[in-house]
């Protein structure tokens, strides 16, 4: 009798811990586990042999790697130049660069006919400060919020904001196609 409850405590384990599996990444052959699942009734016929696991076969997990579509945007005058911070409803700020990412590379181009490609960060709610590109990436650190809030140029904000046909990764690749694009709209 001992023999029995020992095995019965080691046949509920292991339906645990086939239970405890990722269901994500691991799939049972459905035929198998009926198979399975039949298996108490073959403790009664030799009570000192388990059924045999099911196998289980892996399957990969896809990776998924996203990459946000590029944007656009107007502005209400011409700050190409200065750096944007963001944000809320409430005034408070949200997002503002650090002076070690900010490079050439960060500053918008000109689509024609008002539109910059952004590449910066900016969002619908982005607001300019009277820092341009030069100067905040030649600041030892991130100026204090407060600070920041009082760089900003009155009314100098993000008048319209458009997501574009291509990832940020691809879209330089195809600005007379974004040009063409922004025409359109």
């Amino acid at each position: 009798m001992k023999k029995m409850k020992k095995i019965s405590w080691l046949f509920l384990l292991s339906l645990l811990l086939i239970g405890c599996t990722h269901k994500s990444s691991v799939t049972q052959d459905s035929s198998v586990v009926a198979g399975y699942s039949g298996a108490s009734e073959q403790m009664g016929g030799d009570p000192t042999t388990l059924p045999a696991k099911p196998p289980v076969r892996i399957m990969p997990v896809p990776q998924t790697r996203v990459m946000p579509d590029a944007t656009a945007f107007r502005m209400s005058g011409n700050y190409s130049q200065n750096v944007a911070v963001t944000l809320d409803a409430d005034g408070n700020l949200i997002y503002f660069p650090d002076p070690a990412d900010l490079t050439a590379d960060s500053e918008p181009i000109e689509l024609g006919e008002g539109w910059w490609l952004n590449r910066q960060g900016l969002g619908q709610h982005s607001v300019f400060t009277k820092y341009t590109f030069a100067e905040y990436a030649a600041l030892p650190e991130a100026p204090a919020a407060s600070q920041l809030k009082k760089m900003i140029i009155p009314g100098a904000r993000v008048t319209q904001f458009v997501e574009l046909p291509y990832k940020i990764s691809e879209v330089e690749d195809h600005l007379e196609e974004v040009k063409s694009y922004l025409k359109d709209l």
